[in-house]
């Protein structure tokens, strides 16, 4: 009795129930696919993933399940119009087109187009043999279903045209057209103004230029450096541009400007926005848009007595979805990055203070300012930080930095946070009864979280990488600021090519050997592969950032908080293999053998402040002989003779792994982390170009032209 109720559920709501899933999905993709470059956030990530998997899946398999009914009529739909059928299967091909959001929810996807093409032909193929078998009896809604059928097939060919022409192999072939792409595309005499309003040297670090300028600057910068992504390189000319840009910019506008450059970049690869903003882009989408619309009045004025009204209200539901659905995609191309650089670039036509969409931009450029909160460092609430913290719909990434600690993940604890300043005292005190009330059952709580995850480990063959505590805390502007004034200091002299290869190469030796105090430490640098480094000087920062914590200088006190936010995000991005992989050499396992000598220690389930104790007393325990954890304890015995100045030292290295990192990635790892909120490496990775301090092995430092254009002169 159960199974027939079920057959008979299944054989009323199959095809109804997938529609509106269908509808469903497209919705969830145009909402919330952008908020994966805005968030960490796994679950949205995972739910976007999902979503963007079963689009295309449950709209071909209800197309399939409609033509199959109708090539046989014992199995047809129950109780559901003909007619109406082969409406619903214009709708779902429509649905196959996909959002305009996410074309593509990986890179390797955009390379698939091929694959989205044949499958194309056959949904079409589908769904004309549906017509053929319902037309021939009931041309009722022949009219509504071709036009809704025309609007689906121009969706369709926008995503494979934007997958093909997002794929590297084809932005590559565009982009070697594009080396000699000249400075006098743009408006000299605008470049010209906007780098005198700019003081000359590096008076402030706070932002200053409004935000459509910036998006300005951004999309023109792009157009220049999106060569990088193809693994090439820029003019000589434009690197001489670039350069003075950056050099006059401050700290803070110099990451909004590079934000928006990656807010670019991901678009081009992950959306339809080099279909949709082309001319005929534009003009086959008002086709479509038409299409539906006229669509919907027909269906309106058509007589629906012999329709059941639940049908009636999903095929309703179906059409008001689609208007609204372009509606949003035509709202986000009206107000995007794009729009607002095309509007600041066109001088021609009326005053753009006078014109209705400059207004419209200056309303958005106060909601896209810059926002910052202030942030406090666990456990030392006497220091605090200011971090970016912009609304989230306004977000161009997730504007956090990630952190991994082997320290944390040998006591199973998770990795130090920051947190907000509460300003009302009710919040501050609700917040530590809070604490206070689950205090006891944290460690508890991680321990059999940690207990859970290594039986699922031993049952998934996962690595050791994904054993460990990854933490998210706010990207505080001091330190973006900190790195900003390192690699302006190092871009003085760009243009001596034995400079830009030091630079290029440098992974904490540069560094050191400009101090006269540092040459005992450059064997710690030098003499190992940069994944030994990174693990050394992690335990060394760890070791010392848990035994000196009263500092007397305010400028150690920051390079302190650099150190450790350095160390642990370059602790994480050695586990990213995927991202850093020309670099990390057999990293993996040296931070098993490191993870293994520390749970050797007697009384290993220490707090983090007693392990670094027992450390500087080395040897009460011997882990096997040149071990990285031993080279690190020496590292950390030998800056104790450096005072306070040790901060300078350890940040100073730091960074400089940092640039040898992001210098070294290839083109699609630099990206491919954009659609997971963005990475600092790739923020660096760009302003090392900005400022000239960008060296390829195969090119040099920059293309020389064979015919080249006029040579902007810079003073």
């Amino acid at each position: 009795m159960i199974f027939g109720f079920i057959l008979d559920l299944w054989d009323k709501w199959n095809i109804r129930g997938l529609v509106v899933l269908s509808f469903t999905l497209q919705v969830f993709l145009i909402l919330f696919a952008p908020l994966t470059k805005k968030t960490t956030n796994s679950i949205i990530f995972f739910l976007v993933w999902l979503a963007y998997l079963m689009a295309d899946w449950v709209a071909a398999f209800t197309l399939g399940l409609v033509s199959h009914n109708q090539g046989n009529s014992s199995t047809r739909i129950a109780e559901v119009d003909g007619a109406l059928q082969a409406f619903w299967t214009s709708i779902l091909l429509l649905h196959l087109g996909g959002s305009d959001t996410i074309t593509a929810f990986s890179l390797e996807d955009s390379s698939l187009w091929g694959r989205h093409l044949l499958n194309l032909i056959f949904q079409v193929g589908a769904s004309i043999y549906v017509f053929v078998q319902v037309f021939t009896s009931d041309k009722s809604l022949a009219t509504p279903t071709m036009l809704v059928f025309l609007a689906a097939v121009i969706k369709n060919v926008e995503r494979i045209l934007a997958l093909n022409l997002s794929s590297f192999q084809r932005l590559k072939e565009s982009m070697i057209s594009q080396l000699d792409y000249a400075l006098s595309n743009f408006s000299r005499k605008e470049w010209d103004e906007a780098l005198n309003d700019l003081r000359d040297g590096y008076p402030e670090v706070e932002a200053r230029l409004v935000e459509s300028i910036v998006v300005r600057h951004a999309h023109d910068f792009f157009e220049i450096f999106k060569v990088f992504l193809g693994d090439l390189i820029i003019t000589c000319e434009q690197r001489k541009m670039s350069h003075k840009y950056f050099r006059k910019i401050s700290a803070m506008d110099a990451l909004r400007v590079i934000s928006v450059e990656l807010h670019f970049i991901y678009e081009v690869l992950r959306t339809k926005v080099l279909v949709t903003r082309s001319k005929w882009g534009r003009i086959f989408r008002f086709i479509a848009f038409t299409g539906i619309v006229v669509a919907f009045i027909l269906f309106n004025r058509f007589k629906k007595h012999q329709l059941f009204k639940l049908d009636v209200k999903i095929t309703y539901i179906l059409l008001y979805g689609g208007i609204a659905l372009d509606v949003i995609a035509l709202y986000r191309l009206i107000f995007s990055d794009w729009t607002v650089a095309k509007i600041m670039g066109d001088k021609t036509g009326l005053s753009k203070q006078d014109s209705f969409l400059y207004k419209l931009i200056s309303i958005v450029d106060d909601l896209r300012k810059p926002r910052f909160v202030t942030y406090k460092v666990e456990p030392n609430p006497n220091v605090s930080y200011v971090g970016i913290n912009t609304r989230l719909i306004f977000r161009r990434w997730s504007e956090s930095i990630s952190a991994c600690n082997i320290f944390s993940k040998t006591l199973e604890e998770s990795s130090r946070k920051m947190y907000k300043c509460h300003r009302h005292w009710g919040i501050v005190a609700f917040s530590k009864i809070c604490s206070f009330t689950f205090c006891m059952a944290k460690k508890k709580i991680i321990s059999c979280s940690h207990q859970a995850g290594k039986t699922i480990a031993r049952g998934c063959n996962l690595k050791c990488r994904e054993l460990m505590f990854v933490s998210k805390n706010p990207f505080i502007k001091e330190l973006w600021i900190f790195i900003f004034e390192e690699m302006r200091r190092r871009s003085e002299n760009i243009d001596v090519p034995a400079k830009v290869r030091e630079i290029y190469e440098a992974r904490g030796d540069m560094f050191l050997k400009s101090r006269d105090d540092c040459d005992e430490l450059l064997d710690y640098v030098i003499d190992h592969n940069y994944d030994t480094n990174i693990i050394m000087w992690h335990i060394a920062t760890e070791m010392w950032y848990n035994k000196e914590k009263q500092l007397m200088c305010d400028r150690a006190r920051d390079e302190r908080e650099f150190s450790k936010i350095l160390s642990d995000y370059m602790m994480y991005l050695l586990l990213q293999t995927n991202v850093v992989s020309s670099v990390a050499g057999i990293a993996i396992k040296r931070l098993e053998d490191t993870l293994a000598d520390l749970h050797s220690i007697p009384n290993a389930n220490m707090d983090v402040e007693r392990l670094s104790q027992v450390l500087f007393e080395f040897p009460p325990f011997k882990p096997r002989p040149r071990s990285v954890l031993c080279d690190g304890i020496d590292l950390a015995n030998q800056m104790e003779r450096l005072g306070e100045m040790k901060w300078k030292v350890m940040s100073g290295v730091w960074v400089e792994m940092l640039f040898f990192a992001a210098s070294h990635i290839k083109g699609t790892a630099r990206v491919q982390v954009l659609s997971k909120g963005g990475e600092l490496i790739t923020f660096v990775w760009l302003l090392m170009a900005h400022l000239g301090c960008f060296f390829d092995p195969d090119w040099g430092m920059y293309y020389e032209p064979q015919n080249k254009f006029s040579v902007w002169e810079f003073s």
